[in-house]
């Protein structure tokens, strides 16, 4: 094994929801295709998608793993990606900021053993609730009913634990919520999915119950927080506000507000009128400082300001009806 494989693979090794499991036979079939595969025309695209497997779980906005087995799969039997495959990985994009990725990572491993006490600082809140649960007489009568009913050992993981179905944002429904009841699994995971209902849990381990937690996850899209119906939420005191906006402004958050945003929107909008008018200059033959007092007038400009902020008006990262770039790449 090179070391370049060994040092990718103790990175998932590092990694929460064990990456190395799920991704590391991609990486030695990545590093040992033939000189040939490497030249074939979706290679590059096979090395934007590598990079993505390791990016921590949590920011995937779709199944990595499964898009690098597939351009795998392809190159080495010389086939070409379909044009989805090409937008799809346009759309995919770059991976997220090192910062983020370091902060999303972290925040991953404490998530995957349930630990959200950096987080939250109401713990005694859900203790208390948990402790009284699994005394409960009516409770216990009700799982008991369950395990007459179902072979629940059949349901469960590799940890012992069964889990209900997930529940998901804006409550929209996966295709298994429609209601089955042919077989026995089929009426085990609704009767389940009921009991986990009725008593706010996400699971069973054994016997006892996993009751919902107080939550604050990472998600691709945005920081989710979940509040169990049955706590009485303090905004002030519940939660560590300070970490989690550390946690999400990660993320490549800027500053926002009702002002600023406007601000922004104008700005914006100016870097494309002038993106525009340095265009028509351009076209129209004019260079340099012609072409600078002639964009400015248009713009409106007093005759005395500084071109070099023209340039970066014209540099400005995000536009709103044209495409970034620099002064030179716009015609």
């Amino acid at each position: 094994m090179t070391s370049r494989i060994a040092r990718e693979l103790e990175r998932l090794d590092g990694m929460a929801f064990r990456r190395r499991e799920a991704c590391g036979g991609l990486v030695k079939r990545f590093h040992s295709l033939p000189a040939a595969a490497r030249k074939h025309p979706d290679f590059k695209m096979l090395e934007q998608g590598y990079v993505w497997m390791f990016v921590p779980y949590s920011l995937w906005p779709i199944d990595v793993c499964g898009v690098v087995a597939s351009l795998l799969d392809g190159i080495l039997a010389g086939r070409r990606s379909t044009g989805e495959m090409a937008l799809l990985m346009k759309m995919l994009g770059t991976v997220p900021t090192q910062s983020e990725m370091e902060a999303v990572g972290a925040h991953e491993h404490d998530v995957q053993v349930g630990n959200y006490e950096k987080l939250i600082s109401a713990q005694h809140k859900f203790d208390l609730k948990e402790d009284i649960l699994s005394q409960r007489k009516d409770f216990k009568a009700d799982w008991e009913l369950m395990k007459a009913a179902f072979p629940v050992d059949k349901y469960r993981d590799k940890k012992g634990i069964i889990r209900r179905r997930m529940a998901q944002e804006r409550n929209f429904r996966s295709p298994d919520f429609k209601f089955k009841w042919r077989t026995i699994a089929d009426r085990f995971r609704i009767a389940f999915d009921a009991f986990a209902n009725k008593w706010v849990l996400y699971g069973m381990e054994g016997d006892r119950p996993l009751l919902l937690k107080l939550s604050v996850n990472v998600t691709a899209l945005g920081t989710m927080i979940l509040i169990p119906r049955y706590w009485s939420f303090d905004r002030k005191r519940d939660l560590e506000w300070p970490a989690i906006i550390r946690l999400h402004r990660s993320r490549d958050v800027h500053r926002q507000g009702a002002k600023l945003t406007k601000n922004q929107i104008d700005r914006h909008r100016e870097s494309s009128r002038a993106a525009r008018f340095w265009k028509q200059a351009t076209a129209a033959g004019l260079k340099g400082d012609r072409r600078n007092s002639w964009v400015m007038g248009m713009l409106g400009w007093d005759a005395r300001n500084d071109a070099r902020q023209l340039r970066r008006l014209l540099e400005e990262p995000i536009q709103l009806d044209s495409q970034p770039g620099k002064p030179g790449n716009r015609g």
